[in-house]
C-alpha cells in the first residue's frame, strides 16, 4: 500500500471515532433526560395521588382537622393520607410480608387460661412438734440414777428413764400406806375407802407411776426412790440431766421425739405466698436419696416472715418409718402451687413471658393489627407463672401479639406511639366535636388562669393557671380544651378566670366549668384587692353544668 492510501485510511479512521463519541453522548443525554423526566413525572403523580386526607393529633386520632395546626397538647397535627387507615393511632408501623418473614416476626394470641405455677425452693427436715414429749418432774428430789445415757439414743415406750428420790413422794406413800393399816382397823370401811383413794389420788397428781400404788398395796412398804419409764418410743431428742442432779418441776430433763413422721419446712418468698394454699401437692426429695421422692400437701402456712431471710414456712408433713429423712437435712421441694382445689377454675387473661417488653418503668406488648400493621402498647401485668404472665390490662381475650422479634419492632412503634389501644374514629368529630373526650369528673381542681390566646376553631385555650394539686401539677402556662357547653366567645385575651380542670379519657386537661370575672368592674375597681373570688359581683359564670360549689377540692 503506497503512502497515498494509508493517509487516506488514517483520515477516515478518524472521523468514524469523533463521529462514534459524538452519537454515544448524544444518546446518553437523551437516555438521562427521559429517566429525570419520567422520575419527575412519577414523583409529581406520587404526591398527586398522596394529597392528605385531613390531619390529626398525634396523641388523640380523634382530634381531626382538614389543615395544619396545632393539636390540643401543642403538638404539630400529623396528615392522614388515603392510603393510611383513617383507624391508624400513633405509633402504628407497617411492615411488608418480605421483611416480616426475614426478621423472624412470629405471633400468640392472648387468651383466657386455667394456670399452671409451680414453686421450686429448698426445705429443712424437723421433728414433728406434735410428736414430741418433754419430760418434767412433777416434784422436787434427787436423780439417784439415770437409765439414759446420751442424747439420740432410742427409747421403746414403758422403758426404764431415770430413779428419783423426792421427800414429797415419800411422804405421799406413807399417807396411803397409813389410810391402808386405819383401814384394816376401823369397822366403818365407806371413811376408811375414802381416806385411802384421796392418797392415791395425791400419788397420781404426783406421777407416781401406777405399778407403785400396786406394790404398796400388797407389800406394805415404802420405797425411797422410785423408777419413771418412757410415756413413748423414740429419739432422746433433748438430754439435761445426769445421776445426782437436783430437779424442780420447772426442769426440763429430757424429751423424746418419735421420728414416724417428720416436718419438711419450705421456704416461699413474700411474692409467692398469694399463690401457695394449704392442700396444695408438693414433692419432696433428697440429695442423700436421689431415687425417692415423697408426695404430701401444704399442711400449714406459717404466719409470719423470717425477719433474716424474709420469706415464710410452709409446712408439710412426711411419713417417714423407714427413717430416710433426719431432722437438719436439706431437701428440694416442689409445690404444685396454682391453682390450689379451691380455685381449680380460676381462669386469668395470659400472655407468653417472652412477648413481654420491660423497660423498667412501663411494661409493653406488640400488637398485631393485620396487613402488615405493628402497635406497641402498655400493658399491667400481674402474677408470673410458669411460662406466661397475667396480664390486667392493655389486651383483651382475641388480640394477636408479637412474640418473637418484637424488639424490633418496637423500637420503631415507641417513637410516636402513645402506647394506649387503638381507638376507633368516632363519627362526628371533624368539626371539632370533643365529646368523645369524656372526663372523669371524681377527680377535678379548680384554679385561678389568666387567658392569654383564644383558639376557637379548635375549641382550645392557651392559659397560665396556678397550681393544680389533684394532679400534682405546679403552675405553668399551657393549652387547654374547652367543654362544649362552654361558650368560646366569653374569653378574651387577658382576662382572669376561675376554672374547673378535668383530665379527659385520652389523658388531655379540659375546662370543665368557667367563672370569668367581671371585666367591667375590675377596670372600675382597679386598685382594689381582687383576690376574693367568691364576690357575686365580681365573677358570672358561663352556660354550664349545675355545680356543687361545697365540693370543689383545690378551690383558691
Amino acid at each position: 500500500m503506497n503512502k497515498s492510501n494509508m493517509g487516506t485510511l488514517a483520515i477516515a479512521i478518524g472521523v468514524g471515532i469523533i463521529l462514534g463519541s459524538v452519537g454515544f453522548y448524544l444518546f446518553t443525554q437523551l437516555a438521562s433526560n427521559t429517566e429525570v423526566h419520567g422520575h419527575q413525572q412519577n414523583t409529581n403523580s406520587h404526591l398527586e395521588d398522596n394529597e392528605p386526607l385531613y390531619w390529626v393529633a398525634p396523641m388523640d386520632p380523634n382530634f381531626k382537622r382538614d389543615k395544619p395546626g396545632k393539636s390540643p397538647m401543642g403538638m404539630d397535627l400529623v396528615p392522614v393520607y388515603e392510603n393510611e387507615s383513617v383507624n391508624d393511632s400513633p405509633g402504628t408501623v407497617k411492615i411488608d410480608p418480605i421483611t416480616i418473614n426475614n426478621l423472624g416476626v412470629k405471633t400468640t394470641t392472648v387468651k383466657m387460661m386455667t394456670p399452671e405455677f409451680s414453686i421450686q425452693t429448698m426445705g429443712t427436715v424437723s421433728f414433728a412438734e406434735d410428736a414430741i414429749v418433754h419430760i418434767h418432774p412433777r416434784v422436787e428430789g434427787w436423780v439417784e440414777s439415770l437409765k439414759v445415757r446420751a442424747k439420740g439414743d432410742y427409747i421403746e415406750q414403758g422403758e426404764a428413764l431415770y430413779s428419783l428420790y423426792s421427800p414429797d413422794l415419800v411422804n405421799a406413800q406413807e399417807e396411803l400406806l397409813i389410810a391402808i393399816e386405819q383401814g384394816d382397823l376401823q369397822s366403818d370401811r365407806n371413811s376408811t375407802r375414802a381416806l385411802i383413794n384421796a392418797a392415791k389420788s395425791r400419788l397420781q397428781a404426783l406421777n407416781a407411776p401406777a405399778n407403785l400404788i400396786k406394790r404398796i398395796e400388797e407389800t406394805r412398804k415404802i420405797e425411797r426412790t422410785i423408777t419413771f419409764n418412757a410415756p413413748q418410743s423414740g429419739y432422746v431428742n433433748e438430754l439435761n440431766i445426769q445421776s445426782g442432779f437436783y430437779v424442780t418441776p420447772s426442769t426440763t430433763m429430757l424429751s423424746i421425739a418419735n421420728m414416724d413422721k417428720v416436718w419438711v419446712l419450705a421456704d416461699i418468698f413474700a411474692s409467692d405466698l398469694s399463690k401457695v394454699a394449704i392442700g396444695q401437692s408438693a414433692v419432696v426429695k433428697s440429695d442423700y436419696f436421689p431415687l425417692k421422692e415423697v408426695t404430701t400437701d401444704v399442711a400449714y402456712i406459717y404466719p409470719t416472715l423470717d425477719s433474716k431471710t424474709r420469706t415464710a414456712k410452709a409446712r408439710l408433713v412426711i411419713d417417714n418409718k423407714d427413717l430416710t429423712l433426719k431432722p437438719d437435712m436439706y431437701t428440694s421441694v416442689l409445690i404444685n402451687a396454682y391453682p390450689a382445689s379451691s380455685n381449680s377454675s380460676t381462669q386469668i387473661l395470659a400472655v407468653p413471658e417472652q412477648a413481654i417488653i420491660r423497660t423498667g418503668e412501663t411494661n409493653r406488648v406488640v400488637l398485631a393489627l393485620g396487613e402488615g400493621k405493628f402497635k406497641s402498647i402498655n400493658i399491667t401485668l400481674g402474677h408470673v407463672f410458669d411460662e406466661v404472665i397475667e396480664v390486667t390490662s392493655g389486651v383483651q381475650e382475641g388480640d394477636v401479639i408479637v412474640s418473637s422479634a418484637q424488639f424490633l419492632i418496637d423500637s420503631e412503634s415507641s417513637i410516636t406511639s402513645d402506647f394506649m389501644r387503638m381507638q376507633p374514629l368516632q363519627a362526628g368529630n371533624k368539626d371539632g366535636d370533643n365529646d368523645h373526650m369524656a372526663d372523669d369528673s371524681s377527680i377535678s381542681a379548680w384554679t385561678t388562669a389568666t387567658v392569654n390566646d383564644v383558639m376557637v376553631d379548635e375549641r382550645m385555650v392557651n392559659i397560665t393557671h396556678g397550681p393544680l394539686d389533684a394532679f400534682n401539677m405546679m403552675g405553668m402556662t399551657m393549652n387547654f380544651m374547652v367543654a362544649n357547653h362552654i361558650d368560646m366567645t366569653e374569653f378574651k385575651q387577658g382576662i382572669e378566670i376561675h376554672t374547673e380542670v378535668v383530665k379527659t379519657q385520652t389523658g388531655m386537661y379540659m375546662l370543665k366549668t368557667v367563672h370569668f370575672m367581671d371585666v367591667h368592674f375590675m377596670d372600675k375597681h382597679s386598685g382594689m384587692d381582687m383576690t376574693n373570688e367568691s364576690d357575686s359581683h365580681m365573677q358570672h359564670e358561663t352556660k354550664s353544668e349545675p355545680q356543687d360549689h361545697n365540693n370543689q377540692g383545690g378551690q383558691g
